[in-house]
């Protein structure tokens, strides 16, 4: 045999002995013990899909939305859009009342007139003035202020145009309330005749609220912090809605933000997972109930959790400690080596039973049988590479999870003779109510003992 069987095999008596030494009369209920009788109810091993999940819960959003706020203060003039409708980019959505800026656009003209006219004259002046100083009759400082006074009269007729341009871009365009992309009007903040404010973004009034498309939405899950490493990027998401409690929708975590919340001393992480919403039945605002997969093994070998934990009440500790020690031994033995590591298991029980001390009988007990290896020949054992049962795992099932140490429990059922055994199986991937095994032969179909029937 490997190494890596017989440490296998060793663990597996480590368990089994463990159970015989952990009681102290255990040859003397034995008798009394198996006269006692009872029923089963019986399940059958049976070949299905098991996922292992994490619940949570989460609120609907669009996944991208603008607000449009105003450029400019005034009133409301008309409003040509409304809830859930449809706008394209640069679509006319509502226009503020121009009336007053058309008033200051005509002052602003007249200021730049001014400004202009002011220019020419100082223009003429700074000409006679450079004449004079060429002949002489005009000083030096008299010339160049001239030419000062027609820089400031140039810079006032640019300061008029820049009003008036300011002005003319408010009627012309911020009083003019376009759609800024394609999108739905999801809110709308303004009526007719109702005044705004425009100006920082703190201060402006918001006219609308537009989502680029509710073809895909978003669910921001909140995720204890006991659960968040087993959520990652990419990992499939199930979820319901209470409005449509018959449907199931589907997703993928889309990220997973790393600031922690605290509420009620309790800590959690976002988890934002993106949905298509294609049937439009997915609206922003709506509470789903969330189902993260954190593995999934399809077509494999379950069996209803009960029967994992179920244990036998009708078997002495001896009994039971024997049954399990005969369903850990290899498949691959002989029958000769088996016959002789059942008389192995026999003497070291009977002998850590004749010790007066109990601790120091079972630890010798437990040392001579977890040294007697020569019990363990056979070629294989239960673990192993290609063990009946394996199925279809999903590969997008969070990482490490196989690193983990495989658990080994038994099963009992009711042999060819009518006497209570066990068979080790390795338990996989689990849910609430069923679990993937593995490990041992002739699982699918066999019937086990899922728990004692009710008299």
């Amino acid at each position: 045999m490997t190494p890596k069987i017989i440490q296998r095999s060793a663990l597996a008596l480590f368990f089994v002995v463990s159970l015989v030494l952990g009681a102290s009369s255990c040859a003397k209920g034995a008798g009394a013990s198996s006269a006692k009788k009872q029923s089963y109810e019986f399940t059958a091993v049976s070949r299905g899909t098991v996922e292992s999940t994490v619940e949570s819960t989460g609120t609907l959003a669009v996944v991208s939305s603008v607000s449009v706020l105003a450029q400019m203060s005034g009133r409301i003039e008309k409003v040509y859009v409304d809830y859930n409708d449809r706008v394209k980019r640069g679509q006319l959505l509502a226009t503020i009342n121009t009336d007053l800026l058309k008033l200051q656009e005509r002052s602003a003209q007249a200021a730049v007139d001014k400004a202009d006219a002011n220019y020419e004259i100082q223009a003429l002046a700074a000409q006679n003035s450079k004449v004079l100083y060429d002949k002489g009759l005009l000083s030096e400082y008299d010339y160049k202020s001239a030419l000062a006074t027609l820089k400031v009269d140039k810079a006032e007729v640019e300061s008029a145009k820049a009003s008036l341009e300011q002005i003319q871009t408010q009627i012309n365009q911020y009083a003019y309330i376009t759609s800024p992309i394609d999108g739905i009007v999801l809110t709308r903040s303004i009526d007719p005749g109702s005044s705004v404010t425009g100006g920082s973004v703190s201060s402006s009034t918001s006219l609308f609220t537009l989502a680029a498309s509710l073809g895909q939405m978003e669910i921001e899950a909140e995720v204890d912090e006991l659960d968040i490493s087993s959520i990652a990027m990419g990992q499939e998401v199930r979820f319901t809605v209470e409005a449509d409690p018959g449907a199931t929708f589907s997703g993928t975590v889309k990220e997973v933000r790393l600031v922690p919340e605290t509420s009620d001393n309790l800590v959690y992480y976002y988890v934002i997972i993106l949905a298509d919403n294609k049937s439009g039945k997915l609206l922003p605002g709506m509470t789903a109930s969330v189902t993260f997969i954190k593995q999934k093994a399809e077509n494999v070998l379950t069996v209803p959790s009960a029967a994992l934990r179920f244990a036998p009440t009708t078997l002495s500790a001896s009994e039971k400690a024997k049954a399990l020690f005969l369903a850990n031994l290899p498949e691959g033995m002989s029958s000769d080596e088996r016959q002789a590591a059942i008389a192995r298991f026999e003497e070291r029980a009977k002998a850590a039973a004749k010790q007066p001390d109990a601790s120091s009988s079972r630890s010798a007990g437990l040392s001579g049988l977890m040294t007697g290896r020569r019990m363990l020949g056979g070629a294989g054992g239960p673990g192993g590479p290609g063990e009946p049962g394996s199925g279809n795992r999903n590969k997008s099932a969070v990482q490490g999870q196989s690193s983990q140490a495989a658990v080994r429990k038994p099963l009992w059922y009711v042999d060819e003779s009518g006497k209570l055994a066990a068979v080790m199986v390795q338990v996989g991937v689990s849910d609430s109510t069923k679990a993937e095994i593995s490990g041992a032969e002739g699982l699918e179909g066999k019937r086990v003992i899922l728990k004692v029937k009710a008299e």
